[in-house]
């Protein structure tokens, strides 16, 4: 607060804190095991690794080449279909979006301005969304200024439905991340 007397906590949504393992070599470790060729070491990606993974998976694919016969599919799609966002259509898209699918007239996450249908893609898409953190980060619902204080049970009811699962059996991210444990009435 002394450093900077206009910040405002209470705009402070969430906060971070973590430790990422560091390399002796300060470098990108991508290399074959010295042990057996087939187990790869990707590690020490520091800064700028998230703008580096392009580069780290071409990388990475020449590795499995030099221990492995890889052949591209004739079918092959590198890219995805990009998801409908309701925030970024005109009002007259919108209009025909909803007419022929209401599920995106239903705004679930008001801070983020992000639908039911959204959401119902997500879950369903090639490799969906199977748990809460999943369909926030394909979605952003959640992750406005309730963080999902408003939208979070409905997104539960959501993935319930459309996963066929009961609503305790849905996760944070996977594994025994329950939200729920059980009903109280």
């Amino acid at each position: 607060m002394r450093s900077v007397p206009s910040y405002r906590v209470r705009d402070v949504i969430t906060s971070f804190a973590g430790i990422r393992a560091r390399c002796d070599r300060h470098d990108f470790v991508l290399e074959h095991s010295a042990i057996d060729k087939c187990f790869i070491h990707a590690g020490g990606i520091e800064s700028p690794g998230l703008s580096a993974a392009p580069a780290i998976a071409l990388q990475l694919v020449e590795l499995v080449k030099e221990v492995k016969s890889l052949q591209e599919k004739e079918n092959w799609q590198p890219g995805r279909e990009k998801p409908i966002h309701v925030a970024e259509m005109s009002a007259e898209e919108y209009a025909a979006l909803v007419k022929d699918q209401p599920a995106y007239g239903r705004i679930i996450c008001r801070c983020e301005t992000i639908s039911e249908g959204e959401i119902i893609h997500a879950i369903h898409a090639p490799a969906g969304a199977r748990d809460i953190d999943g369909v926030k980060r394909r979605t952003r619902s959640g992750m406005g200024r309730c963080q999902g204080g408003f939208c979070g049970t409905k997104l539960i009811e959501i993935m319930s439905r459309e996963l066929e699962i009961d609503m305790t059996e849905v996760t944070k991210f996977g594994g025994s991340s329950q939200i729920l444990v059980g009903r109280t009435k």
